[in-house]
C-alpha cells in the first residue's frame, strides 16, 4: 500500500506497530498498519514523531519529502537497502558509450512511438480541430521519419537534436487539441509562460516524483542517465525515462480534464509582481490537479489515502524489466516502453 498525507498539520504518531494519523483540526484519527505500508509520500508540513521516523527506518520504509509546490525535497530510509551490485553495473552501462548510447536510442524511440499512438486516439475525439486535419497527419509522419532517425543515430548529439525537432511538432499537434480560449504557441518551462504550460509543468514534476520513488524503491541510482546531460545534481534518470510516459498520462489527462470543462481560465491568474512563477492557480484548480493525477496514475480509496492502479503497475514493471537488463549487463533484455 502507498500511503499518501497531503493535509497540512497532519500528527502523525505510534501505537505498537500501527501509525496514528490525527487531523487536528478534525480530531479525526486513523490508524494503519505498518506492514501495510509500502512507502510513504508526505506532501509540506506533516508532523511526525522519532517513535514513527525509527519504525519506517527499521521496517526499511521509504518515504519521501515534498514541498508545497511539489518540489522533492529528500527520502528517509535505510543505507541497508542500497544494491551495490547494481549500482557497479548501471555505472558500467552509464559511461560506456555504446551501451548509453543504446539504452537512450530505445528511451527515445519510445517517446515518439507513444506521441504518435497518443495524437491519433486523440484525434478520434469530438473536440478535435478538423481545420488542421491536413497539417496533423503532416506532424505524424515526420514524427515516424524522426522515429527511424533516432533508430540509425550514431552520436548522442544527433539523438537529441532529433528528439528536439520531434518534441517541437509534436506539441504543435498537442494544440490543435486545446480549447481555443488557452493559449498555447509552443512549450516553454522556467518558467512556464501559459496556464496550459503551467499545467505541464506541474504535472511532469508530480509525474517525475512518483518515478523517483520508484526508482528509489526498486534501488536504481536517479542521477545516473543515458540521455539528458549531466548537468548538475539533478535525477537525470527520473527525466530520461519519464521522456517515454509525459503523453501517455500527462498529456492525455489534460486534454481530456479540458474536454470535460473541469479547468477553466478563471482557476489561473497572472502574477505581474514575481516574473519566476507568472501564472498561479486558484486552490480549486489545485483541488482538482490533485484529484485528476490521483484517479489517473492510482487507484483511489475513499476508507484510508493510499492508490494502487494500473498505470502505476505499468511503470513498475516497466522500470523492474530496465533494472534486470542492469544486473543481466543486457540492453537488449530492455525494449523500452511503448503503449498499444
Amino acid at each position: 500500500m502507498f500511503l499518501y498525507l497531503t493535509k497540512s498539520g497532519l500528527q502523525i504518531n505510534k501505537e505498537g506497530w500501527t501509525i496514528v494519523i490525527t487531523d487536528n483540526d478534525t480530531k479525526i484519527t486513523r490508524k494503519i498498519p505498518f506492514n501495510n505500508i509500502e512507502w510513504v509520500v508526505i506532501f509540506w508540513r506533516i508532523q511526525l514523531t522519532t517513535d514513527v521516523i525509527t519504525s519506517f527506518l527499521k521496517a526499511k520504509t521509504p518515504v519521501f519529502f515534498l514541498s508545497k509546490y511539489w518540489n522533492y525535497f529528500w527520502k528517509l530510509d535505510s543505507i541497508e537497502i542500497k544494491n551495490v551490485e547494481l549500482l557497479y553495473k548501471h555505472i558500467e552501462a552509464s559511461t560506456d558509450n555504446e551501451i548509453s548510447l543504446l539504452y537512450a536510442k530505445k528511451i527515445i524511440i519510445s517517446k515518439i512511438w507513444n506521441s504518435i499512438i497518443m495524437l491519433k486516439r486523440w484525434a478520434r475525439f469530438d473536440f478535435f480541430q478538423q481545420k488542421q486535419l491536413i497539417r496533423f497527419w503532416e506532424i505524424i509522419e515526420w514524427l515516424k521519419e524522426y522515429k527511424i532517425k533516432v533508430g540509425n543515430s550514431n552520436k548522442k548529439s544527433e539523438l537529441r537534436w532529433y528528439e528536439w525537432n520531434a518534441s517541437k511538432i509534436y506539441y504543435e499537434a498537442f494544440w490543435m487539441f486545446l480549447p481555443s480560449w488557452f493559449e498555447f504557441i509552443k512549450r516553454t518551462r522556467r518558467p512556464p509562460l501559459d496556464e496550459i504550460n503551467a499545467m505541464l509543468s506541474l504535472w511532469y514534476t508530480l509525474l517525475a516524483q512518483t518515478i523517483q520513488m520508484i526508482l528509489n524503491i526498486q534501488g536504481i541510482e536517479a542521477q545516473l542517465c543515458f540521455f539528458h546531460k549531466p548537468k548538475d545534481l539533478r535525477t537525470l534518470l527520473v527525466l530520461d525515462v519519464m521522456e517515454m510516459y509525459r503523453s501517455w498520462i500527462i498529456d492525455d489527462m489534460i486534454i481530456r480534464v479540458l474536454s470535460k470543462d473541469a479547468i477553466k481560465k478563471e482557476h489561473f491568474f497572472i502574477n505581474t509582481t514575481n516574473s519566476s512563477r507568472p501564472v498561479l492557480f486558484s486552490q480549486e484548480w489545485l483541488h482538482i490537479f490533485l484529484s485528476e493525477y490521483y484517479k489517473t496514475v492510482f487507484s483511489k480509496s475513499q476508507e484510508e489515502k493510499f492508490w494502487n492502479y494500473k498505470k502505476l503497475s505499468l511503470i513498475e514493471k516497466d522500470l523492474e524489466v530496465f533494472k534486470q537488463s542492469l544486473v543481466k549487463s543486457n540492453p537488449d533484455f530492455y525494449e523500452g516502453f511503448k503503449i498499444k
